[in-house]
């Protein structure tokens, strides 16, 4: 009987640590949120579900300082001013394109004024 409890106590303190393991990574991805040099891959997507087109976009954001992002059709990378910043998300506004980054998973999502939906996942650079 024993030896059940004991078998019990491990797998309950496994599951305790398996449980903050996801915990501990979001604490360690906020602390170095400040500086994201990232570049970007995905697709865009018409309003007419027209075939995705292949992107690549570049994106960069220094503490408190303004987003700079590049991509197709951009000659060198454009300033953009943050509408809204927390833990989660990156909220941003640049001439053509209104932008979300999404810290946790690295998702970028750009609307373009244009009715284009550009879908992207970034990894440092």
């Amino acid at each position: 009987m024993k030896l059940q409890i004991a078998n019990l106590e491990s797998w309950a303190l496994a599951g305790l640590l398996l449980a903050c393991a996801p915990l501990s990574f979001a604490t360690y991805a906020l602390a170095g949120e400040a500086d994201l040099n990232l570049v970007c891959i995905g697709n865009s997507y018409k309003q007419d579900g027209a075939f995705p087109t292949a992107e690549t976009f570049s994106f960069k954001t220094e503490g408190k300082k303004p987003v700079m992002i590049g991509g197709p059709g951009l000659e060198k990378p454009v300033k953009a001013r943050i509408s809204a910043n927390n833990a989660i998300q990156l909220k941003f506004v640049a001439g053509k394109f209104t932008g979300e980054y999404f810290k946790f998973t690295g998702d970028l999502f750009l609307i373009h004024t244009d009715g284009r939906l550009t879908r992207l996942t970034c990894k440092p650079s």
